[in-house]
């Protein structure tokens, strides 16, 4: 019984976990779903901010970013400092910024996004002199808002060129200026995993739940199985009790038959105290080193049992050649509980083959109420009794086919029980040598 429970142990922790790992991933796939939705919103409303943004550039703005370009090609000084920041070359960014977070707040609402966002240009090619005007990981930087962005996404990408001149005789200038420009603008949902989580949560808990709940069912289920075991294991303590305090009676009835004048009455209560005494053994003990059972032996015992069972029909085969080790002892026990189970079963009739020859083969058979087959595979439990309505009424023990299937482990023999239309067979097969 503990290694039947320890394997279920196993197999439920084991189905615990692979039912935690999918909750897991559900979980995970449930927060990659909701995370890329509040990310597609997000990019919506950066997108109707960048349309309101687009409306504001004009061909003011565009030629200060042409001045901006020059002064990044001639490389000038301001206050005898290089230019080396041209992120700030851009003096119209903060008027952007403002509208920028303004347009930000009026789209936002109370969806309770938090969204930053940057317009960018990242490399200025001038085509003439055929070289990048911005410095490596330096970047031109149009307007963006207040809270910085740690994880940007692209929202789209710009390709444009830019061309100028300028031309002055007297001054003997003859300029033209031709630039490549290449700008982004990107965003981020800042509280990105604060929303998405508020949304799964409630899934964790349920899933958290389910699992608890399973934990608890199993807890309570592990708890009934031991208390059940404690149980037949008191039953099974009170059941060997019982069958030791009987070898008193049993001896005392013994003594006080042997006294007996009256023989019809003594080999009835001969009959029934071996009865009692089979029962007891079986309870204490299934070996046991009596002589073998011969030929003559065995159809004296089938006498003996059509007058204890007149009421039976007996059709008994007898095939005996040679009997190299089953014992007269052992041969009566499984018989008497075979044939005892038969008739408190219903049986009205009850077929037996014995063949003892370069085998042991012996076959029992009845016309009875059968055994059902899902019970099969436990009718050979110790102290096992099937429950079902017609068992009610009889009396037993539950030790007669342990006591059977002992006996023919003991002779490394097998036994197989077969339902038919009607009853049972039970067949029983040992090698007979020593």
């Amino acid at each position: 019984m503990n290694r039947k429970r320890n394997i279920t142990v196993i197999l439920f922790t084991f189905s615990l976990m692979v039912l935690v790992a999918l909750q897991a991933y559900y979980i995970y796939n449930s927060y990659r779903l909701q995370e890329k939705e509040l990310n597609r919103q997000a990019r919506a409303i950066a997108d109707s901010v960048l349309e309101e943004m687009e409306k504001f550039e004009t061909d003011d703005n565009e030629e200060k970013l042409v001045g901006d370009f020059k002064r990044l090609k001639t490389g000038i000084t301001i206050q005898k400092e290089k230019i080396t920041h041209p992120e700030r070359l851009y003096s119209s960014e903060a008027i952007y910024n403002k509208k920028l977070e303004n347009f930000l707040k009026e789209k936002i609402a109370d969806s309770g996004f938090e969204i930053a966002m940057k317009s960018e240009i990242y490399s200025i090619f001038d085509d003439v002199q055929k070289k990048e005007l911005l410095p490596e990981k330096r970047t031109l930087i149009l307007y963006q808002t207040l809270q910085k962005m740690t994880n940007p996404l692209t929202i789209n990408e710009g390709k444009w060129a830019s061309r100028h001149s300028r031309e002055d005789t007297d001054l003997k200038i003859d300029e033209k200026d031709y630039y490549i420009v290449k700008s982004k603008s990107t965003f981020q949902l800042l509280n990105l995993d604060f929303l998405v989580f508020k949304k799964v949560i409630p899934l964790i808990i349920i899933s958290l739940l389910i699992v608890v709940l399973i934990i608890l069912l199993f807890r309570n289920s592990i708890r009934n199985v031991n208390r059940q075991e404690k149980k037949i294991s008191q039953l099974h303590t009170t059941i060997d009790s019982i069958a030791h305090e009987l070898n008193t009676p049993i001896t005392t009835l013994k003594f006080s038959v042997a006294q007996s004048s009256d023989t019809e009455s003594r080999a009835l209560l001969e009959r029934q105290i071996k009865r009692l005494e089979n029962i007891v053994s079986s309870i204490h003990t299934y070996d046991s080193d009596d002589d073998l059972i011969s030929k003559e032996e065995l159809e004296n015992y089938f006498s003996e049992i059509r007058k204890t069972f007149d009421r039976i029909n007996f059709r008994i085969n007898i095939d005996f050649t040679e009997n190299k080790i089953l014992s007269k002892n052992d041969f009566q026990q499984m018989m008497n509980n075979l044939v005892d189970n038969s008739c408190k079963y219903g049986a009205n009739q009850i077929d037996v083959s014995v063949k003892i020859n370069q085998s042991i083969e012996i076959e029992v058979s009845d016309n009875g109420i059968g055994i059902p087959n899902e019970e099969k595979n436990h009718i050979f439990e110790k102290y096992y009794r099937i429950t079902r309505g017609e068992n009610l009424n009889v009396n037993g023990l539950g030790v007669g086919l342990f006591l059977v299937k002992k006996i023919v482990e003991k002779y490394k023999g097998n036994i197989e029980v077969h339902s038919k239309i009607k009853g049972v067979s039970f067949k029983i097969n040992m090698p007979n040598e020593n």
